[in-house]
């Protein structure tokens, strides 16, 4: 076989190997480029689950707020009656 044909087929296989080394770094980069992308969704999906959580404390927090601001005037009501109860018994 001639030298230029041996030549030839050197820097076939070294381009061939080159292009096999780029095709494996491009598949690594798309693996972790979809493991990036899974991640992000889970955290999307787990910050909209926060976020519901964190709204339904702030209504239940909102809704015992309201409880006690009644409770207040209900107590000073029963103990008004209770000293009545007391200065006339």
């Amino acid at each position: 076989m001639s030298e230029i044909i041996k030549d030839s087929l050197a820097r076939l296989g070294a381009a061939l190997d080159r292009l096999d080394a780029a095709a494996l770094r491009h598949a690594d980069g798309d693996r972790a480029r979809m493991t990036l992308e899974a991640e992000l969704n889970l955290m999307r999906e787990d910050r909209h689950q926060l976020a519901r959580l964190l709204d339904e404390e702030k209504t239940a927090r909102a809704e015992a707020d309201s409880g006690l601001s009644e409770l207040g005037p209900r107590i000073d009501r029963a103990i008004a009656a209770i000293r009545q109860g007391m200065a006339e018994g």
